[in-house]
C-alpha cells in the first residue's frame, strides 16, 4: 500500500487557482475529499494523477517526489465522473483497453476475475450504451483496478446514479477497494457519502484545503464557519464572550446569551453553531441538564420525510429537527408557542480572536 502527500502545492488550470494545497493520505485509508462545486476538488485529483503540474510545492508517493512524473509511470488509477468508456467497445474490451501497454501473460484470467468480483461477469460482450448506470460504474472501477494500481482516484463516480443505486453502490465500491487493498481519495460534494465512506476527509472551497481530520471532527467540531454551515450546522450566530467561568463561557449573540463549553476570554468574537438534532422542543421548559433554554414561536415546518424541520423564532431563528411522530404528539403548526433546549456541550465554538475592549457589551 501506497502513502501519498501533497506539500504546499500551487497550481493552474484555466482561470481556476489550487492555492497552498497540503495535506497527508496514509496507506491504505479512504480519504474523501467534500466541497461544494467550483471547489477545486478535481484539479486537485488532477495533481496528483499528473495530468496538472504544480507551480510551487510538491506531490509524494511514499516520499518520492512524482511532481513532474509522467502520468503513465505514477502507478495511479483514476475513475472518473463520466466513466470516460468507449461506447463502441464490449464490457470485456473496455476493461481490457488498460492493458494495452502491459506484457501480462494472462490477463485474460485476470479480467473475468475482477468482473466477477464487481458483479458483471454476465455482462462481458454488452456495450456501455445498454448498460444501466450502476452496471457501467462497475465496469469503469474494473477498468480502474485492473492494473492494480498503488492508489485510486475517484472523482464523484456515485453522483449519476438514482438514489437506490447509490446507496447499494457506496457499500459495494467501499468493500471492493478494501479487498484490493488501496489507497483511495474520493471526491463528492455528498456529505451522506463523506459520512459513511471516509476513513478521513478534507473539506474543500475556492481553491483551499480549509479542514481536514475525521468524520466526527469535521461534521460535529468544524473550526471554519463555512465547514461549518457546509455540512449541515445550520444555527449559526457571531457573538462576543461576555464571562468566562471553569470552561463554560457565556457568549452574546445579539438578542440573547448562549452558553458553551469553551475556554475564550472575555472580549473575544465567536461563532457559535448548533447542530438541527441537537435542539429540543418541548410544549413547556422543564428541569434539565440543558444550560440553554428558551421560548418561541413556531414560524415554519418544513416536511422532510420521517423527519421535520422546524423554524422556531426565539428573539433569534433556530431550526430544529422534530420526527413526524413526536410533531403530531406535540400538535406543532405554525403559530406554536413552545420552549426549546440545547446544552452547552452541543454547541461548537469557532474562536476568531479578541475585539476591541471598548466596544465589549458590559
Amino acid at each position: 500500500m501506497t502513502s501519498v502527500a501533497v506539500e504546499g502545492a500551487y497550481a493552474r488550470l484555466g482561470d481556476f487557482r489550487l492555492q497552498d494545497i497540503s495535506v497527508s493520505v496514509e496507506s491504505g485509508e479512504f480519504f474523501v475529499i467534500l466541497g461544494p462545486s467550483g471547489a477545486g476538488k478535481t484539479v486537485l485529483l488532477d495533481l496528483i494523477a499528473g495530468f496538472i503540474y504544480p507551480r510551487q510545492g510538491r506531490v509524494l508517493l511514499d516520499g518520492t517526489d512524482i511532481s513532474f512524473l509522467p502520468t503513465e509511470r505514477r502507478h495511479i488509477g483514476y475513475m472518473f465522473q463520466n466513466y470516460a468508456l468507449f461506447p463502441n467497445m464490449s464490457v470485456y474490451k473496455n476493461i481490457k483497453f488498460g492493458l494495452r501497454y502491459t506484457k501480462l501473460a494472462d490477463y485474460g484470467r485476470r479480467i473475468e476475475d475482477i468482473m466477477e468480483l464487481v458483479g458483471i461477469g454476465k455482462l462481458r460482450d454488452r456495450t456501455p450504451t445498454t448498460l444501466s448506470g450502476g452496471e457501467q460504474q462497475r465496469v469503469a472501477l474494473a477498468r480502474s483496478l485492473i492494473l492494480e494500481p498503488n492508489v485510486l482516484l475517484l472523482d464523484e463516480p456515485l453522483s449519476a446514479l438514482d438514489s437506490r443505486s447509490r446507496d447499494l453502490l457506496r457499500e459495494e465500491l467501499r468493500d471492493v477497494i478494501d479487498r484490493f487493498e488501496i489507497t483511495a481519495l474520493f471526491v463528492t460534494h455528498d456529505q451522506t457519502e463523506a459520512r459513511l465512506l471516509a476513513d478521513r476527509l478534507g473539506v474543500m472551497y475556492d481553491g483551499r484545503l480549509i479542514q481536514t481530520g475525521s468524520v466526527h471532527e469535521v461534521f460535529d467540531k468544524p473550526d471554519d464557519k463555512r465547514v461549518a454551515s457546509f455540512v449541515g450546522m445550520e444555527n449559526l450566530f457571531e457573538g462576543v464572550v461576555v464571562s468566562q467561568k471553569g470552561g463554560i463561557i457565556t457568549a452574546d449573540i445579539g438578542n440573547a446569551t448562549i452558553e458553551a463549553v469553551a475556554n475564550d476570554e472575555r472580549g473575544d468574537r465567536v461563532v457559535l453553531g448548533i447542530r438541527p438534532e441537537n435542539v429540543t422542543v418541548m410544549l413547556e421548559q422543564v428541569v434539565s441538564s440543558a444550560r440553554n433554554t428558551f421560548n418561541g414561536t413556531v414560524k415554519q415546518i418544513l416536511y422532510l420525510g420521517p423527519i421535520n424541520k422546524v423554524i422556531i423564532d426565539c428573539g433569534f431563528m433556530l431550526a430544529a429537527y422534530v420526527t413526524n411522530i413526536s410533531t403530531e404528539t406535540l400538535r406543532l403548526d405554525t403559530g406554536s408557542e413552545v420552549s426549546v433546549a440545547f446544552k452547552a456541550t452541543g454547541v461548537n465554538v469557532i474562536s476568531k480572536g479578541q475585539r476591541s475592549r471598548k466596544t465589549m457589551p458590559r
